[in-house]
């Protein structure tokens, strides 16, 4: 489809997180997000409580909740449900089942990027690699478990780059 009139951008990505307020500071020190709105207290008589139960069941009845927002532009949601709590599966990278598996940042500072990463309670799922022309990518985890993968050049020049013969 070459149309661009059709062609949707990435508003925002939902994730879930065991403790919002290390979230939101984990976020913004560590990839230098830009926080929004809240950290902010939502439950069945917040307003938009009829719409989180249509998204999120029946069983839905509390949550914390923050905007974020990326150096291009693109939103990061951060979710932490009290009731029902959430949580951490015991094999995080499900990779095998349908929806999303990991959120991509490119970072200016590669070395410093994965410096902060471990250092602030995430870790290295992978070794650094070079993917042609010098672009590093690497995959971690945030503390909560989430998949996060850095990568040293934006998303269209890496795919050019890893798809040359």
């Amino acid at each position: 489809m070459s149309d661009r009139s059709v062609r949707a951008g990435m508003n925002h990505v939902g994730v879930c997180v065991g403790d919002i307020d290390a979230a939101v500071a984990w976020y913004t020190e560590v990839l230098g997000l830009l926080l929004l709105d809240g950290p902010m207290d939502c439950d069945t008589t917040t307003a938009g409580a009829s719409r989180r139960k249509e998204v999120f069941g029946e069983r839905w009845a509390s949550m914390r909740l923050a905007h974020l927002l990326t150096a291009n532009s693109c939103g990061l949601e951060l979710f932490q449900f009290i009731e029902p709590r959430a949580f951490r599966p015991s094999e995080n990278f499900e990779y095998e089942k349908f929806g999303p598996n990991h959120l991509a940042f490119t970072v200016a500072d590669f070395d410093a990027a994965h410096a902060r990463i471990i250092a602030s309670g995430g870790r290295a799922r992978t070794a650094v690699h070079d993917v042609n022309d010098n672009t590093l990518i690497c995959y971690c985890e945030d503390p909560w478990g989430n998949v996060i993968e850095i990568v040293s050049r934006p998303y269209a020049e890496l795919s050019v780059a890893t798809t040359k013969p």
